[in-house]
């Protein structure tokens, strides 16, 4: 572990002197030259980022007590990159000024300089214009859009009375429905019960009519007199009692 992390940190040396001193002979050159000289010192950056990524990597398989030393050199590596990376981007940026025939401040007159700055300012006024114009718009639009979601929560709302009341009307409509069952089996029980009754009469009649005889051995004859059943004697002494 240790003699791979060494081989990175020696790697990254050597990348970064390489760029360094690349950046330094970019002063020299001009045109296209220049240009292949920043895609190259690109590349080697490139390359740079990725054994520091390695690096931090193998870091992870040390021995705690050694990893304090080398988190030291990862810290410096990447401020280093860090660096160079800006000063690359700025290199950049001037060969792409020079390729735009744009010459830097300190190739120009003092008339010149104001001259640049005065454009540069009636720019930035010209889009700070164009930007509070699209502020503009963009609020009229939030405004706009809180106008349609405020009728669109109206609409929600009102929609959600509707489904309450729809709910209430079928809670009502169940209760209605089973008081009418029950009244249906209510209604049922006593025409059982009635046609219990009709069966019986009739049962009766037709009894008597087939068998009188029979129903009256049955019990089902009527006195033709009404018999006292305390006697007469016995009703004389009750009443003299009273």
């Amino acid at each position: 572990m240790a003699e791979e992390i060494n081989f990175y940190d020696e790697e990254l040396t050597e990348l970064i002197e390489v760029v360094e001193k690349g950046i330094d002979s970019l002063r020299k050159l001009n045109g296209t030259a220049k240009t292949e000289r920043l895609n190259e010192l690109n590349g080697r950056m490139q390359r740079a980022r990725q054994s520091l990524q390695s690096f931090k990597v193998e870091m992870r398989e040390l021995p705690r007590d050694e990893v304090a030393a080398y988190d030291v050199k990862a810290k410096a590596h990447h401020a280093t990159l860090q660096k160079l990376h800006g000063d690359l981007q700025y290199a950049k940026s001037e060969a792409e000024r020079s390729g735009l025939g744009l010459r830097s401040v300190d190739d120009m007159s003092s008339a010149e300089i104001i001259h640049h700055a005065g454009k540069t300012q009636d720019e930035s006024l010209s889009a700070l214009g164009r930007m509070k114009a699209q502020i503009a718009d963009t609020m009229q639009v939030g405004a706009d859009t809180a106008t349609k979601l405020k009728g669109q929560t109206e609409q929600l709302q009102n929609i959600d009375t509707d489904i309450m009341k729809v709910k209430s009307n079928l809670n009502r409509a169940d209760l209605l429905i089973r008081a009418f069952m029950r009244r249906m089996m209510t209604d049922k029980i006593i025409m059982v019960f009635m046609c219990l009754i009709f069966v019986g009469i009739v049962t009766i009649i037709v009894y008597k009519m087939v068998d009188p005889k029979g129903s009256d051995n049955a019990g089902f004859n009527v006195p033709d007199q009404v018999v006292d059943p305390l006697g007469e004697n016995a009703r004389k002494l009750l009443f003299e009692a009273r």
